[in-house]
């Protein structure tokens, strides 16, 4: 395939910047840092990529991290985190990203400084611009890279440098941490997080699921957001009475598939309201 000129151009602006420099990334394993990690391999003079491993991610999005770094022989390191110790994070404000990023990025920056690299790059891209996204202000103020926002590149721009480039990840679905599913102001604790993930990891083995949400409300509620082409897959009585069991096993009293679907931010819709 080829890309529009336009494209082309902010593709060499990108590869532009990255050419010739140490850079350390951000790496999810997501389409976004997946691309940055796979250009400044090519392009850069010594790429390293962080990941983050705690209790706010899947364990297979993490094995999938090193997966990648494998494949495209880039060195990589973990940094181990648990943001739970942090009560300020843990009482779940609503710039709680914030929080957060200014953590995992300043234990970056230690490794950066000690190992004498250029630049840090954050995946972050011109769509997070719309949303209500506190952790861009944590990279402003610790100077981490954006280069997908300083070039406009948008997240469908990325998914096709990435088809260009035929990348595996060109259509992963995007993903969020776990603490994304408790509302602002309701407290993020060990059970809520297990909760979450496990009831996720049951949806998408038991029905072949590649995107959703389980929300948790209060205590007890859950709030599960399906892609509208999932909705037939799943709502069957049987199908139900499989989700009620298993959710009611991990702690939820009542459980709900919201009828808007899938959207990603939708606890900041509340935001919009005050």
């Amino acid at each position: 395939m080829e890309l529009s000129n336009d494209l082309n151009l902010k593709l060499k602006e990108l590869i532009s910047f990255l050419s010739g420099k140490k850079i350390i990334i951000a790496f999810s394993g997501g389409v976004d840092s997946s691309l940055l990690a796979f250009l400044s391999k090519k392009y850069a003079k010594e790429t390293l990529l962080i990941t983050e491993k705690s209790i706010l991610y899947p364990e297979e999005e993490i094995e999938l991290t090193s997966q990648f770094a494998n494949k495209y022989d880039i060195d990589h390191v973990f940094i181990e985190r648990n943001p739970l110790k942090d009560e300020e994070f843990q009482i779940n404000p609503s710039n709680r990203c914030y929080i957060c990023k200014t953590g995992l990025y300043r234990d970056i920056i230690e490794i950066r400084n000690s190992k004498d690299f250029d630049l840090i790059l954050d995946g972050s891209n011109i769509d997070d611009l719309s949303d209500y996204r506190p952790g861009l202000q944590a990279l402003k103020e610790l100077k981490v890279s954006t280069p997908y926002i300083d070039f406009n590149i948008n997240k469908n721009e990325i998914r096709e440098i990435c088809k260009f480039y035929d990348l595996d990840v060109q259509s992963k679905p995007s993903m969020a941490c776990f603490s994304s599913r408790i509302p602002y102001g309701q407290i993020i604790n060990e059970k809520k997080l297990f909760m979450i993930r496990e009831s996720e990891k049951f949806l998408k083995k038991k029905f072949n699921l590649t995107q959703l949400r389980v929300r948790l409300h209060e205590e007890t509620l859950a709030r599960i957001e399906l892609l509208p082409e999932d909705l037939s897959k799943v709502l069957t009585v049987e199908n139900l009475e499989l989700i009620k069991r298993k959710l009611k096993e991990l702690g939820f009293t009542y459980i709900t598939i919201d009828i808007e679907g899938f959207r990603s931010g939708s606890m900041n819709e509340v935001l919009a309201l005050n």
